[in-house]
């Protein structure tokens, strides 16, 4: 994780740096995919601010902003709120997951009767992106597969998960 340290209208002193660093750090603990955190630190007249940008891997941005007449309070409030952000987009995330895990459950007991139908389908149009961009979008989502418009090509691929951990990639033949 990149963290970025910025300040207005003061110097972040090294032992400010390092507060910063120390506790930026140990927002890990509560979502580890977090690519960056810009740090922007302002005084002015007497209000301490402390400002945060976290940048997450699915192009999610989480922001948290402090004040107080102490910097180290506010960044101590700024990481609080911070974590509550993280905790609770990591929740939504595992609720998208659970409910995709529970439309398979309803695929297998349709699939014990004759009657077979579509129990749900996904329409999404994205921009399209290269194999690289591709790779890094199906890790954020946590699917086994994602079918994109190659921009080289312009035609449809699919990327999915290899049991071995690496990536394939399944083109159309042209």
């Amino acid at each position: 994780m990149k963290i970025k340290i910025a300040g207005r209208h003061t110097d972040a002193s090294p032992a400010l740096r390092d507060y910063v660093i120390e506790k930026t750090e140990a927002l890990e603990r509560f979502f580890d995919r977090i690519i960056s955190v810009d740090v922007v630190l302002s005084v002015e007249k007497e209000r301490q601010i402390a400002d945060f940008h976290a940048h997450l891997t699915n192009k999610k941005r989480i922001n948290a902003r402090e004040e107080s007449t102490d910097m180290y309070a506010s960044i101590d409030k700024a990481i609080d709120r911070l974590k509550r952000q993280l905790v609770k987009f990591k929740d939504q995330l595992q609720e998208v997951k659970d409910r995709s895990g529970a439309s398979i459950k309803t695929d297998e007991e349709e699939e014990s009767s004759s009657d077979k139908r579509i129990i749900r389908s996904e329409t999404y149009f994205q921009k399209p992106m290269t194999v690289e961009e591709a790779a890094l979008q199906l890790e954020a989502i946590e699917k086994e597969f994602l079918v994109f418009i190659d921009v080289e090509t312009d035609q449809i691929a699919i990327i999915y998960r290899r049991r071995d951990g690496n990536f394939g990639l399944i083109e159309p033949r042209r």
